[in-house]
C-alpha cells in the first residue's frame, strides 16, 4: 500500500513538470505544430499530428503511457475559460 502511494505521488509529480514543460515551450509549440495536437512525455514532445485519434494510436504503438501523457491542442487562439 505505502509502494502504491509513493507511486501514485511520484506520477504526479511527473505530469505536473510535463504539463509545466509545455506551458514553459507554448510559443515554440505553436511555431512547430500549429493547429496540431502535441503530447509531452518525460519533458520531451512524445509525438504530434492534427487528428487526435492518430495520435494516440501512434503513442500506444510506440508503447507510451496515455494515462501519463500531458496532450494539449496547440492553438493561435486565445482559450477563455468561464468560470
Amino acid at each position: 500500500m505505502i509502494g502504491e502511494a509513493i507511486d501514485v505521488k511520484e506520477a504526479l509529480r511527473s505530469f505536473r513538470e510535463d504539463a509545466l514543460f509545455f506551458n514553459d515551450n507554448h510559443s515554440e509549440f505553436l511555431r512547430l505544430y500549429p493547429d496540431q495536437w502535441v503530447a509531452v512525455y518525460g519533458k520531451q514532445v512524445a509525438g504530434a499530428d492534427a487528428d487526435l485519434g492518430c495520435l494516440l494510436d501512434d503513442l500506444k504503438a510506440c508503447g507510451y503511457p496515455l494515462r501519463s501523457l500531458v496532450v494539449r491542442r496547440v492553438d493561435a487562439k486565445a482559450v477563455k475559460w468561464l468560470f
